[in-house]
């Protein structure tokens, strides 16, 4: 069966922090047998390419300086920032729209995976028509989150297209009811697992309190901050703010301002061998996520997947997808968004009772065994794929 997934961005070269997930989807699909391609925009002149196996589809949009309209930052972000990007964008949907009727035409897919349908659905509209293909979609949250916050006459258009999909799907329930009024048919829940690969070594508890993610004001990072303030005499661990992004600078002063710079580590972003490392040698993460500005949020949280593979509980924010993942008291705490009070409670009662802390490391581990093995998702991606072969 040859699928074609197309796709926002897609690693550049080996070791590219693009969507680890998603490479790791199509590896295990590519496993099971189902050939898998990937269609995406070029990057700064960056055209075909093909990494471990996988024929990668880069269509060119614009002249080479100016092909940064993905991969860097969300695509979103870069169009809320000035009209030259409107254009790009512009470029980018009719370059696209001729490659994919091209491709598809040349390659005769029996199955095109739309991937962040807002506003991929037309490329995946066109190739349902000239090229004969099955259509699938599916959801991660933040691109319908943005069409009816900032977009929203598009939204009929939008439903109208995408409604041309034989299967629709959304990686959580969160998702899948953000869709309502806007699909007329069953979306399917899929999520996905941890891209992080567990090796041998014990893990430990070396008194470390991590987050892990991009420093974006969604992530609820500084309140995570302040809620360490609050107790830090009454605990010994370091908190580590591993990642990087625009709010960092301003992350860093609100640690050095509340005197607490020297346990509050920002190691930046780190290689998957030593985020294996963090992940095995600390207490436990925590998520504090929030709606930000543009109303965005968690659409399902896979640090939270990554931590608990380790068998390691979790805190986090009860927002978006992350309740699809966390249960209270079950496999972590769940907390209300942008509460420091709360979050400090949460992180001290976490340290504290040891024995509620075991349980729930066991549940954690078990959680993702059963519920999010890559395993069990790809099956069911599969199970799909042929329903509709």
């Amino acid at each position: 069966m040859k699928v074609l997934f197309v796709v926002t961005a897609y690693p550049r070269y080996r070791g590219d922090v693009i969507t680890p997930w998603l490479v790791q989807l199509i590896n295990r699909l590519r496993e099971k047998g189902i050939d898998v391609s990937v269609f995406t925009s070029a990057y700064k002149g960056l055209g075909f390419q093909e990494l471990d196996g996988t024929k990668i589809y880069r269509f060119r949009y614009f002249f080479k300086r100016f092909e940064r309209l993905t991969h860097e930052e969300t695509a979103a972000d870069r169009v809320s920032r000035g009209l030259h990007n409107i254009f790009l964008t512009i470029a980018y949907l009719i370059a696209g729209a001729r490659a994919i009727i091209r491709l598809v035409r040349i390659e005769k897919f029996e199955i095109v995976h739309i991937h962040w349908p807002f506003p991929h659905i037309i490329f995946g509209v066109l190739a349902k028509r000239f090229g004969r293909t099955r259509l699938f979609s599916s959801f991660y949250g933040a691109e319908i989150r943005f069409l009816k916050r900032k977009l929203g006459f598009l939204t009929g258009p939008f439903s109208l297209l995408l409604n041309k999909s034989d299967v629709i799907t959304a990686i959580s329930m969160h998702t899948a009811k953000e869709l309502q009024n806007i699909v007329h048919k069953k979306v399917h829940i899929i999520p996905f697992s941890s891209a992080v690969t567990e090796t041998d070594v014990a893990s430990q508890d070396k008194g470390q309190i991590i987050f892990v993610g991009r420093l974006v004001e969604r992530k609820g990072v500084k309140y995570l901050i302040k809620a360490f303030d609050k107790i830090k005499e009454k605990i010994t661990h370091r908190l580590v703010i591993i990642g990087d992004g625009p709010e960092r600078k301003g992350l860093e002063d609100i640690a050095r301002e509340l005197g607490i710079n020297n346990r509050v580590i920002f190691p930046g972003r780190v290689s998957d061998d030593q985020l294996s490392r963090y992940y095995k040698d600390c207490s436990f993460l925590v998520l504090p996520a929030v709606y930000d500005k543009k109303g965005d949020t968690e659409g399902l949280g896979v640090v939270l997947l990554e931590a608990m593979s380790y068998a390691k509980p979790v805190i986090a924010s009860e927002v978006g997808g992350i309740t699809d993942i966390v249960k209270h008291k079950f496999n972590g705490l769940l907390v209300p968004p942008g509460d420091v009070a709360s979050l400090a409670r949460a992180i001290e009662e976490l340290i504290q009772d040891k024995s509620r802390y075991q349980i729930m490391a066991r549940n954690a581990k078990k959680t993702v065994d059963e519920r999010f093995n890559w395993d069990k998702i790809v099956n069911s991606l599969i199970t799909l794929y042929r329903d509709y072969e």
